[in-house]
């Protein structure tokens, strides 16, 4: 893969679990979020995240679709599903699937008494501790310096800067926003407004940006974060 198709797929961004998540409903607190992504001034594809609660488990699924052409040098497709569970701020499990332009990627990854056992296609181990996951859903992950890609499965370790206020673009105009810019195997800049909800990324990529941006806010996910 090139440099340049790493960097894009970079910043997109439980089955026994979820079952038992799923089989009651109607006790569910759940919230759907939306965005674009947009490189340059082409639209190139769209993301949903559903956060969903029920005591204190938290089930986040993300679902990201691409069909990308950069410069005329590079197309391809993509689509990532994702499903994570998390307890008390925890991460439990992670199941996901990427077509990334016809080959498959894979992450199988469980909570063990030593860590985040994953099996998956890039990346076979124990992670110890509490990691954050490229689902940037809660700006709780601007403090966790290691991060799990959703896509790979891969730990990433980063350092992570307050870049302070900044405007950011969304559906609802310009917002009033937390800068955080992440440096290391990951270089992106995510926004949260003044609640601290997640509602975008930009990154740069052949030289232009691209921009993952809030298209439909749903219910605060704070408030079925922290429960």
């Amino acid at each position: 893969m090139s440099s340049t198709r790493r960097t894009f797929l970079a910043g997109l961004g439980t089955a026994t679990a979820l079952a038992s998540i799923l089989a009651t409903p109607a006790l569910a607190a759940t919230s759907t979020r939306r965005f674009s992504a947009v490189l340059g001034r082409k639209q190139v594809g769209e993301t949903s995240v559903i956060l969903t609660r029920i005591g204190n488990q938290v089930v986040a699924e993300v679902d990201a679709k691409l069909d990308v052409s950069i410069l005329g040098l590079i197309t391809f497709n993509y689509h990532l599903s994702s499903r994570e569970v998390w307890r008390d701020g925890v991460l439990q499990e992670l199941r996901s699937t990427t077509n990334n332009d016809g080959r498959a990627e894979y992450v199988n990854a469980s909570r063990i008494d030593g860590g985040l056992q994953i099996d998956a296609s890039g990346f076979q181990g124990v992670v110890a501790g509490n990691p954050a996951t490229t689902s940037y859903f809660t700006a709780d992950f601007m403090a966790r310096p290691t991060w799990i890609s959703t896509q790979t499965g891969k730990p990433l370790e980063l350092t992570i800067r307050n870049a302070g206020a900044a405007m950011f673009n969304t559906s609802e105009g310009g917002l009033n926003c937390t800068k955080y810019s992440t440096s290391g195997p990951l270089k992106i800049n995510l926004y949260y407004d003044s609640d601290f909800e997640w509602v975008g990324t930009n990154f740069r990529v052949a030289g232009r940006t691209a921009n993952i941006a809030m298209t439909s806010r749903g219910q605060p996910f704070n408030a079925i974060w922290t429960g």
